[in-house]
Parts: structure tokens; C-alpha cells; sequence
């Protein structure tokens, strides 16, 4: 009997003999799949455990791309999570804890999602700086994902451990702002605000900065954190439309009051706000303030 049929239907016992008579435990069957798919397959986490600990490599690649991991992780199989996890120490030193899935994901990408955060804690302390800097086919790190994600902890940690995190971006050219803006998750925009060495006139391919993506996806509380930080409100993003337009086109009301009521407190500050010069050129272009409004901010005289 060879180790892919123990995997299907045998025992332990059977394990260990053919490992005696020299098979190889990570040998891959006729579907380019290995004895430990076979075992999830089959629902046996026992002989799966065992087989990890007697020299099955969890990490070991499919012939096509992913590994056991990556199907356990998919499927949500708890109980050989579980198994993964309390055999740890076998396992995440391999030559292969770098193998990828179908979309670049490695495991450490996968460790950041929700349902992973044992793996997390199994893994973190070994990430290093060639970790850090793997991307997926999105091009993202996996600090970009813990950004996805909105993962609070893992961000802050990775931010602290690794600062040239700040600087990845995705194969379309958002960083980890313009991602949380465009999600609107304000309390990611926060933290990252916070470290105040993020570019907020950074643009992506498309030539949108972080606060025309957060107007782009109605994100009015991620909005706000941008305009008080200091983002330029005149902007222009993808297809050459202004923040304005884009807001009454989709009709996210609440997000171009707030642009106003924004422009109007700046306006009042007249030659001292920063953006004045650029204020007026916009207006004078996109008009979107009506006659009333551009009175009650002393622009009519302006304009």
C-alpha cells in the first residue's frame, strides 16, 4: 500500500510502515496533489497530524499552484487548522513556507485574514525584511492586506517593526492611504495619518490621490480625516473629473456637504489657508457652489 492510498483509507500503523520501506510523505499523486490533501479530503485530521510530525510538509507545493494550507484555509476545516497550528514547530521553517496559491497569496498573506489569526501568531515573529516585501498577483504585502483587511492590530505592528511598510504600494500605485481611504475606514486613515510622513497629494495610476478615492466610494468619515489632516479638496482623479462632480454625479449628498461646509470654514481664513489660490481657480472652473453659498463664504467678489 503507498503512503497517497494510507492517505485515503489507512492508519497510522500503515503510515509509519511505508515510511520505513523509504516513501517519500510529500511524493505527489496522479492529480499533482499529496497524501495530506488526500487526508483533508478524507476528514482523518489524526493521521494528518501524525503525518506532519513523522515528516509530511504542510508547505509543500501542489503541482499546480497552493499546498494543503492554503485548502484548509479556504475550506474554513478548524479542527486541521488546529492540527496545523500544534504542529507548528515542524513546519514553518520549511524551504517551502514561501510556496504561493493561484493569486500569489503566500501564507503569510493568508495569515492576516480574520479567520487566521492563530496562524498569525504561529508566524509573525519570523517575518523578516524579504518577508515584508513579497507581493501577491495585486501586488500587494502583506501590510497592504493587513490594511484590506482592517486589521488594526497586525497594521500597527507591522508599521512599528517594518516603517518602509508606509511605502508599498499595489500594482495599480495605491498605498496603504489611498486603500483605506477608498474602504473608508477612517480609524486605518487615523493611524496612518498619524505617523505624518505619508504624501497625502500621492496619486495612484489612475491619477487618483486618497481623498478622491475616499469621495469615489462615498466614504464620508474617511473624507474628513483626509480634509482635516490637510488634503488639497481641489483635486481632479481618473477621466479628469473634479471631486466636486464626481460627488453630485453620484448623488452622495452627505460627503459633498461635507466637502463644502469644508471649503467654506477654509474660505473664511482668506489669504492665510494654504490652498486659497488653487480654492479659486477650481471654483471658477466646477462652479459647485450656488450663488447663495459662495455668499455666505465671502467668495463673490473672488469669483
Amino acid at each position: 500500500m503507498s503512503l497517497i492510498e494510507v492517505a485515503k483509507s489507512g492508519s497510522i500503523d500503515e503510515w509509519d510502515l511505508c515510511l520505513k520501506e523509504g516513501e517519500d510523505p510529500n511524493g505527489l499523486d496522479t492529480y499533482g496533489t499529496n497524501a495530506l490533501s488526500w487526508m483533508l479530503k478524507v476528514d482523518n485530521v489524526n493521521l494528518f497530524r501524525h503525518a506532519i510530525l513523522t515528516g509530511a510538509d504542510p508547505n509543500s507545493p501542489y503541482r499546480t499552484p497552493g499546498n494543503v494550507i492554503f485548502d484548509v484555509i479556504s475550506q474554513n476545516r478548524t479542527q486541521f487548522m488546529d492540527a496545523l497550528i500544534t504542529t507548528a514547530t515542524h513546519w514553518k521553517s520549511s524551504p517551502n513556507i514561501q510556496t504561493r496559491d493561484k493569486d500569489g497569496n503566500t501564507i503569510y498573506h493568508l495569515s492576516v485574514l480574520e479567520s487566521c489569526e492563530p496562524l498569525w501568531e504561529v508566524l509573525h515573529e519570523q517575518i523578516t525584511d524579504d518577508i515584508i516585501s513579497l507581493r501577491n498577483e495585486s501586488g500587494r504585502s502583506l501590510f497592504l492586506e493587513a490594511i484590506i483587511e482592517n486589521r488594526i492590530e497586525i497594521l500597527s505592528y507591522l508599521l512599528k517593526t517594518f516603517p518602509q511598510v508606509k511605502d508599498h504600494s499595489d500594482s495599480e500605485g495605491k498605498n496603504a492611504l489611498h486603500l483605506a481611504a477608498e474602504r473608508n475606514l477612517d480609524e486605518v486613515c487615523s493611524i496612518l495619518l498619524e505617523e505624518g510622513t505619508i504624501d497625502l497629494e500621492t496619486r495612484d495610476n489612475y491619477g487618483n490621490t486618497a481623498l478622491f478615492l475616499s469621495a469615489s466610494s462615498d466614504g464620508v468619515e474617511s473624507m474628513k480625516e483626509l480634509l482635516y489632516a490637510g488634503a488639497n479638496p481641489f483635486v481632479w482623479g481618473e477621466n479628469d473629473e473634479s471631486i466636486s462632480r464626481l460627488l453630485d454625479r453620484e448623488k452622495f449628498g452627505h460627503c459633498l456637504k461635507t466637502w463644502k461646509d469644508y471649503v467654506i470654514q477654509k474660505a473664511i481664513l482668506g489669504e492665510v489657508y494654504s490652498f486659497r489660490k488653487e480654492m479659486i481657480q477650481y471654483i471658477q472652473q466646477e462652479k459647485p457652489f450656488k450663488p447663495e453659498e459662495l455668499a455666505k463664504a465671502k467668495l463673490v467678489d473672488l469669483i
